[in-house]
Order: structure tokens, then sequence, then C-alpha cells
């Protein structure tokens, strides 16, 4: 459990590099409260008592209060994030709170839990439902799929950045190497003096979630290539648009956390990428 340091650290001034297309925040929230019940048998209460604020507390204990923007997902699905950086290690949590069924789904955090791997973010899913009284809890949940398992789909985060995401299996995605981004690669390797090692796409490790029909979690964790960022992506697969956060160190190796929205469309070609892995895995090419 992250402990609260005895002196605020000063952040940085905020990255927000993927934030172009984030809609404007929701304060459909604000005056609510919340009691979150979790099948693990955690707890938290969410109060949201004005505008960008957020109090909790986690099994009964004392309340804080961190500053905490929200999106609307869809109707009744709410995206939040708390990025806790005055904790050791550093911690946060995003909640998806679903006010129609009474579910909620919790991811949190933790970043520099692992000492050898200082920029690693590790996290906890949780899986449970809001608590109104006396009521009985809901006893559906969010859960894991595949659903999204051999699909690819193209995203726009700015005028200058789109990239497609191929979820290779119900572990692990990679991203496609274009042109643009081999060259980028390669002068970077250069200046590195790395120029003879190959270019290969890169796995890593990720999960996909099922929050209700055609509305779904992709979240990765940038494990293999290094920085430890996580991204998380909650994704209408009708409209082909999302509402997430990253969390984590931007490029400059300082802490990043924020929240971001972009769009996309369907990729059907078959791309390199997944015949290298499929290779690896001693398959065939399509």
């Amino acid at each position: 459990m992250a402990e609260e340091t005895k002196k605020p650290v000063d952040a940085p001034a905020p990255f927000e590099g993927a934030s172009q297309y984030r809609v404007p925040y929701s304060r459909e929230l604000e005056g609510k409260n919340f009691d979150l019940v979790f099948d693990d048998g955690f707890e938290m209460t969410v109060i949201f008592p004005g505008r960008d604020k957020i109090m909790f507390n986690e099994n009964g204990g004392t309340f804080v209060v961190k500053p905490c923007h929200v999106l609307k997902a869809e109707d009744t699905v709410y995206f939040l994030m708390v990025d806790r950086r005055d904790t050791k290690p550093r911690s946060g949590f995003i909640l998806i709170i679903d006010t129609k069924e009474g579910l909620v789904t919790g991811n949190f955090m933790l970043q520099g839990a692992r000492a050898e791997k200082p920029a690693l973010v590790t996290r906890v899913v949780r899986f449970g439902a809001i608590r109104e009284g006396d009521k009985p809890l809901p006893k559906e949940r969010h859960g894991y799929t595949e659903d999204l398992v051999g699909r690819k789909i193209e995203w726009q985060y700015n005028p200058s950045f789109k990239i497609t995401h191929i979820y290779l299996e119900k572990n692990g995605y990679c991203f496609a190497i274009t042109d643009e981004l081999r060259a980028e690669i390669a002068a970077r390797r250069a200046e590195q003096g790395r120029s003879d090692e190959p270019i290969n796409p890169i796995k890593e490790p990720c999960i996909f979630l099922k929050i209700r029909k055609n509305l779904y979690v992709f979240s990765w964790i940038e494990e293999v290539s290094g920085s430890g960022t996580q991204g998380f992506a909650l994704i209408n697969t009708d409209r082909l648009t999302d509402v997430g956060a990253f969390f984590g160190n931007n490029p400059k190796g300082e802490p990043e956390g924020y929240m971001f929205c972009a769009y996309g469309k369907w990729v059907k070609d078959r791309l390199p990428e997944e015949d290298f892995f499929a290779e690896q895995k001693g398959g065939e090419k399509a």
C-alpha cells in the first residue's frame, strides 16, 4: 500500500501530448457520492464535492481530497483518473462507473513498486458494484474478454499523430511500424551507435475488458519498450471513439498523468507485424 510522503512533491509542468481531441470534462457527477464494493473485499467511498475535485477513502479510512476530472464515455458511464504523486511509491487509480447498471471497475496503479524497474507501472484490476443502502448488489459484473483479439484499429490522437494497434492475443498487442516511424527509430539508433540492430515489432502486455455491448477497455503497459507507462482506453466500437488516460512518464522521463480522447477506423488488411509474430509462434503467413 502506498504511503503519504511528509512533504508534497513539486510536480513538473503538465505533459498532455495526446490530449488535443479530448472532449470537455463532465460535471454530471458533482454533488454525488458512491459506495463502491469490489469482489475481492476492497471498498471505497467516493464523493464529488465540486468542480474538478474528488474525496475518497479506502476501506473506511481517512478521506483524501484530490484533483479529479471526469469524462463521460457513454450515457450513464463515467471515466475518471486520480494521480497521487505525493505517495511513495507513486500511486493512482482509474474508475469506470456505470450508474445505470450499478457497476464499477477499478484499475489501481503503482509506479516504482519494483526496484529493478522504477519507471514501470504495475496494477490491480478490480470488478465490483455500487452499494445503495440495503439493496442487494447487482449480480452482473464487467469482466475480461477476447472480443477484440485478432482485430486492428488505427487511432488518431491529434493531427500529426496516428498509430495502428494490433490486438494480437488476449494478453498481448503491438503497434504497426510505419515508414515514418521506422525512419525515426533508425535515426535514433544511428545516434546511439546501434544501426545494425533490426527494427522489429514489439509485443507489449495488455488486457481487454467488456463494460457493456460495444464498450470495451484496452489497456497496455510499455514494459518491453522500457518506458513503463500505462495506457488505458475505453473504446466504443460502434462509433470508434475512445476516452482514456496515460499514467507513467513522458518522453523526457518526467511524470505524466492525463486523460485523452481519440477517434479511429478499423484496419482490415493483414499487416507485416501479424506475420512476424505468427512466424515466431511457428505459424504460417496468411
